[in-house]
């Protein structure tokens, strides 16, 4: 065999060893999301309930009827439904609440919260601002009346983590200020002080909300 056959066969070698020549195209498998959904029984028409999904997602749910979360849970993550606190004179249990989401991504649609008045009422809300506008990556702090700081590090509902009552506060009123704006926007909030109405009006303030830009 003469040199120039040997330095052929050696090359045709060398390119069958590296793979050379693969024409698989085919696209990586895109991740399969689900939706969170269910029913609230039991809530009075003018009661808010606040839910929360795995810690991120919060949303207000007034009087019974169905709710759906917005933002999505990836195929195989867990999901987790919570209340972030009892309505004013009432108690709520999640059943179905928790479990992991399966490969296929069936949106999960059986989540079901009862509520049934308090043994003992109690009158207390709960202040929220809803946030849009919000760069991917950017945080906004809010403060209230009495200085606590609520953070958020996304677009939507996010709610202090105080009850207020109107034993502590005169005439149930609520004050929320911007207390570190996101870097590069500013955020302007609408709605962001009153006062609460006592008895039966008496509800959750997640009326605020903050543009920025």
């Amino acid at each position: 065999m003469n040199q120039l056959k040997i330095t052929a066969l050696t090359l045709t070698m060398l390119v069958a060893g590296c793979g050379g020549g693969s024409t698989d195209t085919t696209p990586p498998a895109t991740q399969k999301s689900a939706l969170i959904s269910g029913t609230v029984t039991g809530l009075a028409a003018d009661t808010t309930l606040l839910l929360v999904n795995n810690g991120a997602e919060t949303i207000a749910v007034k009087g019974s009827g169905g709710f759906k979360f917005t933002y999505p849970v990836a195929s195989g993550a867990p999901y987790s439904v919570v209340k972030f606190a009892d309505p004013n004179g009432g108690v709520c249990t999640v059943a179905n609440g928790s479990g992991t989401i399966a490969q296929n991504a069936v949106d999960v649609g059986n989540v079901a919260v009862t509520c049934q008045p308090a043994a003992i009422g109690s009158l207390q809300y709960h202040v929220g601002v809803t946030v849009s506008g919000l760069a991917a990556g950017n945080a906004v702090s809010f403060a209230d009346a009495n200085g606590n700081i609520l953070k958020a590090g996304a677009n939507g509902l996010s709610v202090f983590a105080a009850s207020y009552s109107p034993m502590e506060l005169h005439g149930a009123s609520y004050a929320v200020t911007v207390s570190a704006n996101p870097t590069g926007q500013t955020c302007t909030l609408t709605n962001n002080a009153g006062t609460n109405n006592s008895g039966t009006g008496f509800v959750d303030f997640i009326n605020v909300t903050a543009l920025c830009k």
